[in-house]
């Protein structure tokens, strides 16, 4: 039995493609994760899993990985280009739960077609006070809403064909540290932490076909190790759960885990007890952790690799969902928090205030020319400028459109308010709209809920007053 097949690698750790693969064949991974930057358009993408398919049939002389990707939706998506959905938090909101089983089957659908068997989504998490890492990636503050949605989409992306994952047990929408940077405590309560897991019950009844362990500590269960390495949590999920399924961890190159525990300890706590793959974004450290492997109980890992081997669902979808409908809604669905309309006859400023992602989950993808390309074609007056020129010029009578996020974390918040006082504003929110109490009331507000470019335009159209 090869250490390999308990691990989930991706491809990074070397300075090419090319090298990676000559890597990954030294680890033969049962599974490999593919990231953003692995490749650049779709012939890439194609290209790089052929290569991988070929290295394992023909060169190894065995089954090709299950290839697998973090296509969440909003601002976690590994494929741009396909018809992702907004953000999970759009959908609560949108909140018809045959839009929600739509989305599961398109995104299944559009993997699929490509060879990717595997989904590391939803995010089952509850969107309690603020979390940079959870955010619109949560269906809802509401348990129940989460629970739904969660279980739709499973079932959807299933039906496809394509294997979800709802993570990150028991959950990670209750701190505030982000879990790539440092390891997070929750001090809640057992009965409150178990509330928050009531979506990842859902989801094993809607027969979920794997479930993420989080790196977060629950004071509560286990004050010594986070869930990815807890027995404890580990045996509650399979134990008293009774979920069958594969437990994998979440990627253990992680600050939460690596930089607190060694590595002997991670594969020991998790692999070698509950969890039946550790996934390691970096290859690198895949190659170092299979050593490790080696030392866990042969049939222990037996029982693993069953497991393990029925994590696939057979495709039931017969049809092949079309995007239409999600970019209609995408375009046409936005809160109006506060109502400001701007004269489509006038100039318009265009400020695009986040272009850099803020959370080490989202890889760079900025929408803003996209969104310039679709808005010429309406030829609108519209000029896309920087807070800083406005500044710098003094605007004065102008109308303005704001996009960004997260104000109240930031304190350009009170440039936007200064602005205000002589112009008239627009700002639309691809987040959550957590800033509301820090924007002035003079200023008009739209939930977007997304970056999604569709989201973008049609919150301007909706502060012009189009609809």
């Amino acid at each position: 039995m090869r250490t390999g097949s308990i691990i989930q690698s991706g491809l990074r750790g070397f300075a090419d493609i090319e090298t990676s693969l000559k890597a990954i064949k030294k680890l033969l991974p049962f599974s490999i994760v593919l990231f953003r930057s692995d490749f650049s358009k779709e012939e890439d993408l194609k290209q790089l899993i052929n290569n991988i398919n070929h290295l394992y049939r023909i060169e190894a002389g065995i089954d090709p990985p299950i290839i697998a990707v973090d296509q969440e939706g909003g601002n976690v998506v590994r494929i741009p280009w396909l018809d992702y959905n907004p953000s999970n938090f759009f959908t609560g909101s949108f909140n018809n739960l045959n839009f929600t089983l739509y989305i599961g089957r398109l995104t299944g659908s559009q993997l699929y077609n490509r060879g990717i068997r595997w989904n590391l989504a939803p995010v089952l998490d509850i969107l309690n006070g603020y979390n940079q890492v959870i955010l619109e990636r949560s269906f809802s503050e509401k348990v129940e809403a989460v629970a739904e949605h969660g279980a739709y989409y499973i079932k959807g992306l299933q039906e496809a064909g394509v294997a979800a994952t709802a993570k990150h047990f028991p959950g990670h929408g209750s701190v505030l540290d982000d879990s790539h940077l440092v390891l997070p405590k929750d001090s809640r309560g057992f009965s409150a932490v178990m509330n928050d897991a009531y979506p990842f019950i859902s989801a094993i009844e809607s027969h979920v076909r794997s479930i993420m362990l989080s790196h977060v500590l629950y004071d509560s269960i286990d004050p010594d190790y986070p869930a990815s390495l807890s027995e404890k949590v580990q045996n509650i999920l399979r134990d008293e759960l009774k979920f069958n399924g594969v437990i994998l961890t979440d990627s253990v190159d992680m600050k939460a885990v690596s930089a607190n525990y060694t590595i002997s300890e991670i594969v020991k706590k998790s692999v070698g007890n509950e969890a039946d793959v550790i996934e390691i974004a970096d290859l690198n450290r895949g190659l170092e952790i299979s050593d490790y492997i080696l030392k866990i109980d042969k049939d222990k890992l037996k029982k693993k690799v069953e497991r393990i081997g029925h994590i696939l669902p057979e495709k039931t979808l017969s049809y092949s969902p079309q995007p239409d409908l999600l970019n209609s809604i995408s375009l046409s669905f936005n809160s109006v928090l506060r109502e400001i309309n701007l004269d489509p006859q006038e100039h318009i400023f265009l400020v695009f205030l986040d272009t850099r992602p803020e959370s080490n989950v989202v890889e760079e993808k900025d929408s803003s020319n996209s969104v310039v390309k679709r808005i010429k074609l309406t030829e609108l007056d519209i000029e896309v400028t920087n807070l800083d020129k406005l500044i710098k010029n003094n605007a004065v009578g102008s109308q303005i459109i704001f996009v960004g996020r997260n104000e109240h974390l930031k304190d350009r918040f009170t440039s936007l308010n200064r602005l205000s006082e002589h112009n008239k504003c627009v700002f639309i929110s691809t987040s959550v709209s957590r800033d509301l109490g820090v924007i002035n009331k003079n200023i008009g507000y739209i939930a977007a809920y997304s970056s999604k470019t569709e989201n973008i335009v049609g919150s301007i159209y909706r502060a012009l007053g189009f609809f």
